[in-house]
């Protein structure tokens, strides 16, 4: 007996990397690729109309990315299985693996593919309709995408990998030209594209860190120094190496006072 059709869908902004992941799936038994889509939202759009089982999903694309499409998915009442696609090195997939979370690393590996479509098979044949919504919520615990992220670790880039930052190690993030940098004590990195200050501050937690200005949010253990500046405004110094300074808005003054203790 044949086992039931598996409907897949692939989320790639990269059309190479798309037709041989699509390629690859075709070469496989009882298995249909319903559609195929170039960004996040194009992506939800095509899973909202097709209801796939699986989504080979990547993680890294313009705009909102993979971990942005997870947690819409997490809404759904019966989300589809994920599979998680990334260029990272063993790094990176580390970070995955240890929380039994399935992933490809591309290039495609014709058995690492077979792989995981065996085990998305596995897991409807255990659970059915729940398998997608168990393995989502494990998935969103890895990826710290839960309601309960709060003083969780954050993850950037670096040198091609995804490197997780502790929150104890992070002394600011700044926005700039629509990205968001986040400052350890001798180097900074770009955070995942989707991330805004807001969205690190709730990550963070705000008994740790302070929105000091539009385009600065301070971790206010890092804090060296606090120097009166013009009109109202404060001049903070971090600890990083480069003891950088940062301004604090004269709105945001008082509430810093405050919270400091001044």
């Amino acid at each position: 007996m044949n086992p039931p059709l598996l409907r897949c869908l692939i989320v790639d902004d990269e059309p190479p990397a798309r037709d041989e992941l699509a390629y690859l799936l075709s070469c496989l038994d009882d298995l249909d690729v319903v559609a195929m889509a170039s960004t996040a939202q194009a992506g939800l759009q095509a899973i909202a109309e097709y209801a796939p089982d699986l989504v080979f999903l990547d993680i890294h694309m313009p705009g909102h990315d993979g971990f942005f499409v997870t947690g819409e998915l997490a809404a759904m009442a019966k989300p589809p299985l994920v599979v998680m696609a990334t260029a990272y090195d063993d790094y990176a997939v580390r970070a995955f693996e240890e929380n039994a979370i399935d992933y490809v690393l591309k290039p495609f590996s014709e058995e690492r593919i077979a792989k995981s479509v065996e085990r998305a098979r596995n897991l409807l044949r255990a659970d059915g309709d729940g398998a997608g919504k168990t393995e989502m919520k494990r998935l969103l615990a890895a990826l710290d995408l839960s309601q309960s992220r709060v003083g969780k670790r954050v993850p950037v880039e670096h040198g091609g990998r995804l490197l997780l930052l502790a929150p104890e190690e992070i002394v600011f993030c700044r926005a700039e030209s629509k990205r968001v940098y986040v400052h350890a004590q001798r180097a900074y990195f770009p955070a995942l594209a989707g991330n805004t200050l807001e969205s690190l501050l709730e990550r963070l937690g705000p008994n740790r860190c302070f929105r000091c200005h539009r385009a600065f949010l301070v971790n206010l253990d890092h804090i060296r120094s606090v120097t009166p500046w013009d009109n109202g405004r404060y001049l903070l110094v971090m600890d990083d190496a480069e003891q950088t300074e940062i301004p604090v808005s004269r709105a945001k003054a008082r509430e810093l006072k405050g919270r400091l203790g001044l």
